[in-house]
């Protein structure tokens, strides 16, 4: 199974494949108690720094990627994604990479009009004022339907978790899980109270295709449980079924 390590974006902590992104140092300014998610792919990052400055001083979490073919681009969904397309030499993006949801917008960096975008992508000509770009994203996320149900945040207690953004908060603070705890503990509040087996655990977290054993959920569970300071013997959000599997502690 890949390792997964949390990496910072410019306002918040997400939970992310390791080796698929560029760390970006925090923009040092007013918190942001609401945040938007961006998704910027670029060969050049560099060339694009005042843009993710200027970005995450009003509030955008800031995701880089270096290449169009990363597996992470099908994953977050929910996204602006803006793809530098101003390269002398570029191959075109592996179309089945982008995310196809509905949600997603993509805007184009073009040096001119010969490079034509591809279908459903709006552009913007690059470099440009900074404003005529930012007025350009914000009028991309005013287009945004609304968000799916499987997007929406859940809420449990103390426990907030973004299944878009993938970040996790215990009592306001933010929680790093790694992907399997992330999705573990997804699949526990989903299940509303209900048990859920270690064998349904396995094929939530892993599909139907996992032969490994059922002790691997419990030795995730136990570290899910240490991070938020859940005692089982005395389970605020994870209470465990004995012979049956785990639920949602009792309210």
């Amino acid at each position: 199974m890949p390792e997964y390590e949390q990496v910072h974006s410019l306002n918040e902590t997400l939970v992310i494949q390791d080796s698929l992104t560029t760390p970006i140092e925090p923009f040092d300014g007013d918190y942001c108690e609401i945040t938007n998610r961006i998704l910027i792919v670029s060969p050049r990052p560099a060339s694009l720094r005042t843009l993710v400055a200027e970005l995450a001083k009003r509030c955008y979490d800031v995701l880089l990627l270096h290449h169009a073919d990363d597996p992470l681009l099908s994953m977050v969904q929910g996204t602006i994604i803006i793809m530098d397309r101003t390269g002398e030499v570029q191959a075109q993006p592996a179309l089945n990479k982008l995310p196809n949801d509905g949600v997603s917008r993509i805007l184009a960096l073009m040096h001119n009009e010969s490079s034509a975008p591809l279908n459903g992508e709006e552009w913007v000509k690059w470099p440009c004022p900074i404003e005529q770009i930012i007025a350009k994203i914000q009028l991309l996320a005013l287009k945004n339907p609304a968000v799916s149900d499987e997007l929406r945040t859940l809420t449990f207690k103390k426990i907030s978790l973004d299944p878009g953004r993938m970040i996790v908060t215990h009592d306001g603070t933010r929680v790093d899980l790694t992907k399997t705890e992330f999705d573990l503990l997804k699949a526990i509040i989903t299940a509303k109270g209900n048990v859920l087996s270690r064998q349904e655990l396995m094929t939530a977290v892993w599909g139907e295709q996992y032969f490994g054993g059922s002790n691997a959920v419990d030795v995730h569970i136990r570290s899910l449980r240490r991070k938020l300071d859940d005692d089982p013997k005395v389970p605020r959000y994870i209470a465990t079924v004995r012979g049956a599997g785990y639920r949602l502690a009792d309210q």
